[in-house]
């Protein structure tokens, strides 16, 4: 009589390990990001042809090289009969470097705003589907379909075409928060990696740098307590710190040397009044997409507020996205309520 061996059968995979890792990249991410791109330029390529967009400062987009020439100095005399430069040194990158290349290739300055507005859109748009296919929410269709609305979303669509600096946060969140998310990594690697992406967002707006670091802060509080989240935290905090220092010095010796205008053009009660729950839920709080002084300050942002089947279908988006987190088999789900 021979013995019968029996093959005991592999392990089952941990499925919480298994979400964190993700799927692979494969060629049909790249496709979906390449269709995404052409679509967005030919859009933009296709709103007033020829002519320029009033975006952020004039100088980054004319004369990048004698912009950068002046953020040597505190004193700006080139504008405004002369001042303290207000957060020049933001514009550093990823945005001035983007311009001067333009600029050195004698690409018109139409043609590169357009191409710039274009690559913000799909960076936000890449960014989140890679983000949700390494987390493993939802399906591949659900996936894209997310993916397209986060890049589209109303706080893009308003300030994208005039205060475009204003987008790169947002549009780098999910990238930032992606190799935090990956556990072949080391907690050093990770966290190390992250900060480095956070330079991309720029430091315009100091103010919408932090919004959009608070939701990487909450996923590391989230992370099961241990010594990879005590790592995760302690190499994060001081990376960022560093990796930011190129924007938050200069702004230190703004508040230093510069004079405070802020209560006579932005009061809090001005920039706040606009932010209800149901518009800061939709995206459409911005105070600016509200200005109308004979025609609409910036169109997009008035439409955004005006119109009724914008203003239903951007609700509905928000009433998903929240339907979507409280399912009980969402990935981060308590990531995601933080």
């Amino acid at each position: 009589m021979t013995a019968t061996t029996v093959q005991a059968p592999p392990p089952a995979a941990d499925p919480s390990s298994t979400a964190i890792a993700g799927p692979p990249e494969g060629p049909r991410s790249w496709r979906w990001l390449l269709g995404f791109w052409a679509v967005v330029f030919v859009l933009f390529l296709a709103v007033h042809p020829g002519r320029q967009t009033f975006d952020t400062k004039l100088g980054v987009t004319v004369d990048p090289g004698q912009f950068l020439s002046d953020l040597g100095q505190l004193w700006h005399d080139r504008g405004s009969f002369g001042g303290i430069q207000d957060q020049y040194a933001g514009y550093l990158w990823p945005m001035l470097p983007f311009y001067w290349l333009a600029h050195a290739v004698q690409l018109p300055v139409w043609l590169a705003e357009r191409l710039w507005l274009s690559l913000i859109l799909s960076v936000a748009f890449w960014g989140a589907l890679r983000l949700a296919e390494r987390l493993r929410v939802g399906s591949p269709a659900s996936r894209l379909l997310a993916a397209v609305t986060y890049a589209l979303w109303p706080v893009f669509t308003i300030v994208v075409g005039s205060t475009s600096a204003a987008a790169l946060p947002g549009a780098f969140l999910p990238w930032v928060l992606l190799p935090l998310t990956n556990e072949r990594y080391t907690a050093r690697i990770a966290a190390l990696r992250s900060a480095l992406i956070v330079p991309f967002m720029g430091g315009v707006n100091a103010a919408a740098t932090l919004a959009s670091l608070l939701p990487v802060g909450l996923y590391l509080l989230s992370r099961p307590p241990g010594p990879r989240q005590r790592k995760l935290i302690a190499w994060w905090a001081p990376g960022v710190i560093l990796a930011t220092a190129w924007w938050w010095i200069p702004l230190l010796m703004l508040g230093v040397y510069g004079e405070n205008f802020l209560p006579y053009v932005e009061t809090s009660q001005t920039t706040t009044d606009t932010m209800s729950a149901t518009e800061g839920l939709r995206g459409a709080g911005d105070w600016v997409a509200y200005l109308h002084l004979g025609e609409a300050w910036i169109p997009a942002g008035w439409t955004v507020v005006s119109s009724v089947i914008v203003i239903v279908c951007s609700a509905l988006a928000a009433g998903l996205g929240l339907a979507g987190l409280a399912r009980r088999d969402m990935p981060e789900r308590r990531a995601g309520w933080c």
